[in-house]
This record gives C-alpha cells, sequence and structure tokens, in this order.
C-alpha cells in the first residue's frame, strides 16, 4: 500500500487539491465523503485523472445548504455539481439501484449507505473510495485486489449485470483495452453469452464508445477485442473484419488521434459505397463525414 499512496501524493495537482477540500467541508458539515470510481481507479493505475467525482451521505439539499453555488443536475439520482476555481466536480449521494426496465436505466433509486453504493456499481476497480484527508481507501467489492492484478471484474453475478446495462459491454472493452487489463473468466464469458444484445443499444450510443477506444491508449487491443467477444458481429454484420485491413487500421490508428481522422484510420481500404452505409449505421458527425469525403 506504501507504494500506492505515494502515487498518490505524486498527483495532487490543483484539481485535486480542490476536490480535496470539497470533502474537506462536506466532512466537517458532519458528512462522509470520499472520491469515487474512476479517479480513484486511475489514481491507484498510476493515472492522471481527467476529474474527481464525489461520493457522501449528503443528500442534494444538505450538499446546497453547504455550497450555495451548487446545483442539480440529476435530482433522482441525488446528484449535485459544485463549480470550484479551476473545474467543477460532480457530488453524488449513496444510493442503490432498483431493477433496470430498458437494459440502461434502474426503474427507482433510494438513498442508501456506501454498502449499497458500491455493489450498485459495474466493474470493481470503479468502486473504490478514497478519503484524501488521510490516504485511506475503503474496498467493500475487493477492488483493489483487482487493481494490482490488473483484473476486469463485474461485481456480482456479471450476466445479471451486463443484462441490466448492455452499454456496460462496450465499456468492459474499452477500460480492457485502455489500462491492458485481463477478464475475470466469469466476465469474459458473460460478455460473449451477450455480445448479441449489443445490436438493441442505440447507434449513438455504440459509437461514442467506439469512438473512445479509438482515440484511446490501445486501438489495437479493442478492436481485437470487440472482434473476439462477439461484439463486433453484433454491431457490424456488414463490415468485414480481415487480419490485413485491421492490421493496416490498427497501424494507421496509432497515427492518427483526432476525433475527425479515426474513422479514416478504422475504415480504411472499403470500398466508397460500403463506407457510406456503414458511417450512416454509425450516425458519425458531420466533421467526421467530412474527414472521410462523404456529404
Amino acid at each position: 500500500m506504501a507504494d500506492i499512496l505515494k502515487k498518490l501524493k505524486i498527483e495532487r495537482d490543483s484539481i485535486y487539491i480542490q476536490a480535496a477540500q470539497i470533502v474537506a467541508t462536506l466532512q466537517e458539515a458532519g458528512y462522509k465523503a470520499y472520491f469515487v470510481g474512476g479517479c480513484v481507479r486511475d489514481l491507484l493505475l498510476g493515472c492522471k485523472p481527467k476529474d474527481y467525482d464525489i461520493a457522501t451521505d449528503a443528500k442534494p439539499d444538505e450538499v446546497q445548504e453547504i455550497f450555495s453555488s451548487a446545483r442539480g443536475v440529476g435530482k433522482r439520482f441525488g446528484v449535485s455539481v459544485v463549480p470550484a476555481e479551476t473545474a467543477e466536480f460532480e457530488i453524488a449521494a449513496f444510493r442503490e439501484d432498483g431493477f433496470y426496465y430498458d437494459h440502461r436505466r434502474p426503474a427507482w433509486v433510494n438513498y442508501a449507505g456506501i454498502t449499497e453504493d458500491a455493489v450498485r456499481r459495474d466493474f470493481s476497480i470503479n468502486a473504490l473510495y478514497f478519503n484524501p484527508a488521510d490516504n485511506t481507501i475503503i474496498d467493500l467489492v475487493d477492488g483493489k485486489k483487482d487493481v494490482e492484478n490488473r483484473a476486469l471484474r463485474m461485481i456480482g453475478d456479471p450476466f445479471e449485470r451486463f443484462d441490466e446495462d448492455w452499454l456496460r459491454m462496450l465499456r468492459a472493452v474499452r477500460f480492457a483495452a485502455r489500462f491492458a487489463l485481463k477478464f475475470d473468466l466469469l466476465t469474459w464469458d458473460a460478455l460473449r453469452t451477450l455480445a448479441p444484445m449489443i445490436s438493441g443499444i442505440p447507434p449513438e450510443r455504440q459509437t461514442d464508445e467506439v469512438r473512445l477506444m479509438l482515440l484511446g491508449p490501445n486501438p489495437g487491443r479493442a478492436v481485437g477485442l470487440l472482434y473476439s467477444s462477439g461484439l463486433w458481429a453484433g454491431m457490424w454484420q456488414d463490415l468485414p473484419y480481415t487480419t490485413c485491413r485491421v492490421r493496416k487500421a490498427v497501424n494507421l490508428l496509432k497515427k492518427k488521434k483526432s476525433k475527425s481522422s479515426v474513422w479514416a484510420s478504422f475504415l480504411v481500404d472499403l470500398p466508397g459505397a460500403a463506407m457510406i452505409n456503414i458511417c450512416e449505421n454509425l450516425r458519425l458527425t458531420r466533421s467526421e463525414k467530412k474527414a472521410l469525403g462523404i456529404k
């Protein structure tokens, strides 16, 4: 743990300091408050977080009493945003989720404790809580062990958790590629079994996740995982996956990292008509189409 805490101390930039001050203010008012989710995962993996999310037992109205500038952005989910000097910070109340009625959203949410808040999250590496006041980590799902082993494991029954929100399948591939993680066997089995369900996700949401993969540090692994998991076939039945074309696409992706250029690399060597059809299915933006020479 000493090595991990040393890494955390290195990451105390201005955004970290502002987030830590918000946590301290909540704690001074008598509430529990911690960094949570991706920022804790990134710190433990030695990456610089892009933002800091905060979890607390304070309700939105109580957050508003403490921070007059706070505004509610997801009242149903107990979420507030507090602006600071150089960034805005999302503060979410501990909650538990009801059943998912449309493979995307819970039917209801209730305020709850930190245990319920942890187990409702998707992957164990995203369910860690960090207290910047004393550098302690609260781990209720064995997430630290998975971070140390670079393992991607779904919390709870992976078949049920993927079926709650089908987009989690794409998030799993993105995380595995971005952080060089290996899949827990049950998580991988569930992903491959449920991969055909990906066709039920709106194309725009599919494309948002794939775009992040292609812009990430390891697009080649992301592409390989999309194919080997069965997600490729579920999303793009008409997009050929040939070793030669994909190898060329991956080499190009390593060089091109702008939002508009990655699709030209990914769709390299496709005939014009096929490219236009795929672009329509992907719901690409106007600038992305323009980069491909499509009006």
